[in-house]
């Protein structure tokens, strides 16, 4: 894909992340879209071009979410460090292997926004409600992951195939 495509791309799914998504409530815990994304760009493009995606990715949802500025930006970097040395060692064909990451990503996004939300109200915010939502979450985002993982990556391939073509 064109870089500036994948811009577009990104901006799409913080605008859809951040406004549709939760405007529809039997979306509410659905897959994160965001992280999926993550995933993909750690695992399937160049590291610096994903190094700067997920930088623009991170600094968008800070932004626009108006917590701490710098936490997502922090936990969207720290996955695609964390994912460099994972993609020579693991079979990335596996939809099982795309679900362990997709699993660690989540429950490592959670927890880095958990101790946000802690740091910033300086009390602990822990209800039945979030490990519901975080589980539903999760549930989806292992079931469907994949999926778009895959669809992603075989619009990239189309992609270059259809420039080389031309």
């Amino acid at each position: 894909m064109n870089p500036m495509v994948r811009i577009g791309l990104i901006l799409f799914l913080v605008i859809f992340q951040t406004t549709i998504y939760y405007a529809i409530p039997s979306l509410k815990h659905f897959v994160d879209l965001l992280i999926t994304f993550v995933i993909y760009a750690g695992l399937f493009l160049p590291f610096i071009e994903s190094i700067v995606l997920v930088l623009l990715l991170g600094a968008l949802m800070d932004s626009i979410t108006g917590g701490l500025f710098g936490l997502y930006l922090s936990i969207y970097f720290w996955i695609i460090v964390g994912l460099r040395p994972v993609v020579t060692l693991l079979n990335l064909k596996n939809a099982h292997t795309l679900r362990l990451l997709l699993g660690i990503a989540i429950g490592f996004e959670k927890l880095m926004l958990f101790i946000g939300t802690v740091a910033l109200k300086q009390e602990i915010v822990f209800s039945s409600e979030s490990i519901r939502e975080m589980s539903y979450q999760l549930f989806w985002t292992l079931a469907l992951g994949p999926i778009f993982i895959r669809l992603l990556n075989a619009m990239d391939r189309r992609f270059k195939d259809y420039v080389q073509s031309k």
